[in-house]
C-alpha cells in the first residue's frame, strides 16, 4: 500500500505538468492570432525589428504552417511523397523528444548538433522531393506560405509593448522582471485560467 500512494503523487505531478504545458501552449496559439495584437509598424526599421523577433518567437508555428502547406500540395497526387515527408516528420520529432527527455545528455547536445540534425533532414527531404519531381510543390507551398509568414512577422506586436510599459519597467527594475510584467499583462488580456 506505501507504493500506491507515492504512484498516485507521481501520476497527479505528471498529470499537473501536462494541465500546465497545456495551457501554456493554448496561450501561446492565443497570442499567435489574436486581432488586437496587429499593427502597422510606425517606420521600416521598426518593421524590419519586429519582423526578426517574431521569426525567432514564432519560428516552431511558421515551420508549421509551411510543413502543412507542402503535405496539403502533395496530398491530390503524390501520396508515397506525403507518406515520406510524414515520416521525416516522426524522426524529427522523436529527435525532439529526446531533447526533452534527457535535457543535460552532452551526447545530443554537443555532439549531435541540433543544427546538423536539421541540416541533414532539410537535405534528405529535399532529395526525396526532387527524386519525385515533387519541387513544383514545395515551391507553391513556400509561394503561399512565405507571404503570410512575413506579413504576419510584421503586422504582429510582440515586444513592441515597451511604449505602455515603460513606467512599469522602471518599477520592475531589472530585465528579467520586465519579461514577467509584461507576460502577466498578457495573461490578464486574455484572462488566465
Amino acid at each position: 500500500m506505501a507504493t500506491y500512494g507515492a504512484v498516485l503523487r507521481r501520476f497527479a505531478a505528471v498529470v499537473e505538468r501536462a494541465r500546465a504545458h497545456a495551457r501554456s501552449t493554448r496561450k501561446a496559439l492565443a497570442r499567435f492570432a489574436r486581432p488586437q495584437s496587429f499593427a502597422a509598424p510606425p517606420d521600416a526599421e521598426a518593421a524590419a525589428v519586429r519582423a526578426v523577433r517574431n521569426l525567432a518567437s514564432f519560428r516552431l508555428y511558421y515551420t508549421l504552417l509551411l510543413w502543412v502547406l507542402l503535405l496539403a500540395s502533395l496530398f491530390p497526387r503524390r501520396r508515397a511523397t506525403m507518406l515520406f515527408l510524414m515520416a521525416a516528420s516522426k524522426v524529427a520529432l522523436c529527435y525532439g523528444a529526446l531533447l526533452k527527455a534527457f535535457p543535460t545528455s552532452a551526447l545530443l547536445r554537443r555532439v549531435i548538433d541540433r543544427r546538423l540534425v536539421v541540416a541533414l533532414a532539410l537535405a534528405v527531404i529535399l532529395i526525396e522531393l526532387a527524386l519525385t519531381r515533387a519541387l513544383p510543390q514545395l515551391l507553391l507551398a513556400v509561394g503561399i506560405g512565405l507571404p503570410i509568414i512575413l506579413l504576419h512577422a510584421v503586422f504582429r506586436v510582440r515586444d513592441d509593448l515597451l511604449e505602455d510599459g515603460d513606467e512599469k519597467a522602471a518599477a520592475a527594475g531589472a530585465a528579467g522582471e520586465l519579461g514577467s510584467v509584461l507576460e502577466k499583462k498578457e495573461d490578464l488580456e486574455l484572462g488566465s485560467q
